[in-house]
């Protein structure tokens, strides 16, 4: 089919534009102009709105299509494919630049659409590249021009719908549409969460699980392990920074730009490795095309539409949002009108621009209503402002209930998702871990969920006498927990454990015999789990590496700058999570090893070296390798200079992501342990009223004199079924013998009491018995069974 300009829908449009701009962009009519922004297509026409400052200054702007001939292949890992080139001028008002095109192929979940990108053009005869930041799909990256994708007819076909009428029916009496908070939670890496680290893939996860529990089939440990969770929550799914090096996913070969001509392009499968919170707010609306096994972004609806269709219980899905920060590659990619000037994690954003702040709420706007359920604000303290009269930096907390304002539509059916904020402000004051209250958010949006003190980062449950120090936050939790995101691993605890130098602490080996033992079990711990899933209140969250027993470290091979940086800060990672016996497993560590570092003690001597020169110099790469080089005795590998230092940065993270992958270790799974922990939040799932911060007459205690070892104990009664619970765990410590009617329980008539769960290896029937309880023990009692 022709492409061509549409000059009458243009005209329409255009005159639309300029009647909602009124002569400027101001807070009232930016939201509006946002949602125009970018790609839309109706089947026949695709209009296409850009935003930028710089059109104030340029002569002309064009659009540039490039149309693939035939299918591509987004599996292979380079391929040349052949493209149509056209190129069209753009009519220019104000600070946008707009056209409507007909014939312009659109990207569905059978193939690509035409690829589009925008020339300015200057009196002086130069030209600038910009591309779309509100695109809808990006299978080429942030660098690469954006695709033209029909996401309307996507969801519109979406096989969830009756998910939402009955979401539809439950929201009827609730002023604020607002989705209610789930039970409890599971977070997930998708890049690491199954073998091929896509949507694709673990959506095929969830359906096999489906198929098992429909069909009656035993679950294996791994599937226990995605199982009895009332949500999923995804770590961020956006676009991320590229290494400008060795991200090039799309190249031209043989620029030209006449109408109508052939042009070759080298695509290459992204293969980006990140966290995902290194995002350059750049098409944020967009899914991260790494993730995506086909480039198609409906992957990431079948994942949604699989859980939302889950057998028994439908699973509500939470979306990681970054949006406090952005990297430094961004001032490439967006307007200097973005941007606030350099922050702790790169760029901070100038959340008072009406444009910018349309623009982010847009990209949230859009994202979940892919049919997220939930929101995940990180480092919701980043959210700032400069106050010229105040001469000093607000939160910009307005921005925050906007954000919780933002409405949805999916299937038809409004409302409001359900929103978590990771607040700890005042970080990064230094007192921060003692001032920090966690309340703020959930006082000032009274329907809001924060993260709990004790799933921050830097909580370390290997070390002895870490429960009693938390203890103060513990009563806290009792006391208004009940709109916290609680539990103990998560993606940022796990890394923090691992970067810390054991040699420095002192490390309870209570926990295990090799300190790979320690952590696995101080962050799957089962008294712990219980004591989260089964008698605290809030909303309990596990993360897949902690109930896994997988490796976790912190992953990214964007960097340029600071690559080897990173890499030295990583350096414990050798000593807490790799053991002799996997480091020589041939599936494991095979570029590293390649280089020459043939044993784990041989990374062990280089990385601590390289970790301390990084800090001796402070970080003088050049420097660095010179030192490198003096070592006696010598390194495994030899002759390091710089190059070479960014070689092993990209080997370790390529290394390291794959050796954190969670089915390369699903073999050795505890199956007792997953058995147990699936059998604990199965208890929460039946149990809600746990979420609720405690009663007049519930408590949690711990017995005095400690004499070697924490016993908590506890007791909580729902007040509306009369049901009753106690708990006694072994936090930490020796062996001991309790007897729990020695321990000032309300037990009343000791007959009638049950045990509802018991973790591994505790054999105890009824409450009179005394029960032996070593370290991660516990057992839960249970009076008024139905």
């Amino acid at each position: 089919m022709k492409i061509s300009a549409d000059t009458e829908r243009t005209r329409r449009e255009l005159e639309q534009l300029i009647s909602l701009l009124n002569g400027r962009i101001s807070l009232k009519n930016a939201g509006k102009l946002a949602r125009k922004l970018g790609a839309h297509t109706d089947g026949r026409s695709v209009d296409f709105l850009i935003w930028h400052p710089k059109f104030l200054q340029a002569s002309g702007c064009r659009i540039e299509l490039f149309v693939p001939d035939g299918d591509l292949l987004y599996d292979k890992p380079e391929q040349h494919a052949n493209m149509r080139y056209h190129s069209f001028p753009m009519i220019l008002h104000h600070e946008f630049a707009f056209l409507s095109l007909d014939g312009v192929p659109a990207g569905d979940s059978g193939s690509f659409g035409a690829f589009y990108q925008f020339q300015l053009l200057y009196d002086d005869g130069s030209a600038e590249v910009i591309r779309d930041p509100m695109a809808w799909s990006l299978p080429y990256g942030i660098h690469a021009p954006a695709e033209v994708y029909d996401v309307k007819q996507i969801l519109a076909n979406r096989n969830d719908l009756p998910y939402y009428q009955k979401l539809d029916q439950l929201l009827q009496e609730k002023p604020q549409r607002r989705i209610p908070a789930a039970l409890n939670l599971l977070e997930i890496h998708t890049s690491t969460a199954t073998d091929d680290g896509t949507f694709q893939s673990l959506s095929n996860r969830f359906s096999q699980i489906t198929d098992s529990l429909k069909t009656g089939r035993q679950l294996t440990a791994a599937d226990q392990n995605l199982s009895g969770f009332d949500a999923i929550q995804l770590m961020p799914v956006d676009p991320v920074a590229e290494n400008p090096e060795k991200h090039r996913f799309w190249k031209i070969i043989g620029r030209t730009e006449v109408q109508g001509s052939d042009i070759t392009v080298t695509l290459r499968k992204p293969d980006i490795i990140n966290w995902g919170y290194d995002t350059t707010l750049f098409g944020c609306s967009a899914i991260n095309p790494s993730l995506l096994a086909t480039g198609r972004p409906h992957e990431l609806l079948g994942l949604i539409e699989t859980l939302h269709n889950f057998p028994g219980q439908p699973i509500k899905v939470v979306l990681d949002l970054v949006y406090g920060h952005a990297e430094n590659q961004a001032v490439q990619l967006l307007p200097d009108e973005f941007f606030a000037g350099p922050g702790v994690y790169g760029q901070s954003i100038r959340f008072r621009h009406p444009m910018v702040r349309a623009m982010i709420l847009e990209m949230q706007r859009r994202k979940i209503n892919w049919g997220f359920d939930g929101v995940r604000v990180d480092a919701s303290q980043d959210f700032k402002y400069y106050d010229p009269k105040e001469d000093q930096t607000l939160y910009d907390d307005e921005f925050l209930k906007e954000m919780s304002a933002v409405e949805q539509e999916v299937g038809g059916v409004r409302y409001r998702p359900w929103m978590i904020f990771e607040d700890g402000r005042p970080w990064p004051r230094d007192d921060w871990e003692l001032a920090a209250t966690c309340q703020t958010v959930i006082r000032q949006q009274k329907h809001a969920w924060q993260w709990a003190p004790m799933i921050f980062a830097y909580n370390t449950p290997y070390v002895y006498t870490y429960w009693l120090s938390k203890w103060w936050r513990l009563k806290e939790h009792l006391q208004h927990g009940n709109q916290w995101i609680t539990g103990y691993a998560n993606h940022d605890t796990i890394r923090r454990g691992t970067q810390t130098d054991p040699a420095t602490l002192r490390v309870n080996f209570l926990l295990g015999n090799s300190l790979k033992t320690v952590l696995d079990n101080a962050y799957n711990h089962p008294s712990t789990t219980l004591l989260m899933n089964a008698f605290l209140p809030g909303t309990p969250m596990d993360f897949l590496q902690g109930i896994g027993s997988s490796p976790w470290t912190f992953m990214r091979n964007t960097d340029t700058d600071f690559a080897i940086k990173v890499v030295a800060e990583e350096a414990q990672f050798t000593r807490w999570q790799i053991s002799e016996t996997e480091y020589r497993n041939s599936r494991f560590f095979r570029r590293l090893k390649s280089m020459g570092f043939r044993t784990l003690k041989g990374l062990q001597y280089f990385s601590e070296a390289l970790q301390n020169f990084v800090k001796i110099t402070n970080y003088q790469p050049v420097l660095i390798s010179q030192l490198l080089n003096q070592m006696h005795p010598p390194f495994e590998v030899a002759n390091w200079d710089v190059e070479r230092l960014n070689l092993f940065a990209d080997y370790w993270m390529e290394d390291m992501h794959e050796y954190c992958n969670v089915d390369l270790h699903a073999e050795y799974l505890d199956v007792k342990k997953t058995e147990f922990n699936l059998k604990s939040r199965l208890f929460r799932l039946s149990n809600p009223w746990l979420n609720s911060t405690f009663g007049e007459n519930d408590f949690l205690s711990y017995r005095e004199p400690v004499d070697g070892a924490i016993i908590f104990y506890g007791y909580r009664k729902d007040p509306a079924s009369g049901r009753e619970l106690i708990l006694i765990a072994n936090m930490e410590g020796q062996t001991r013998q309790i007897h729990p009617l020695t321990l000032g329980l309300p037990v009343g008539e000791p007959g009638q009491w049950k045990v509802a769960l018991a973790t591994p290896s505790v054999n105890v029937s009824e409450i009179e018995q005394p029960v032996r309880l070593s370290i991660s023990q516990a057992v839960l009692y249970q009076n008024g069974i139905s």
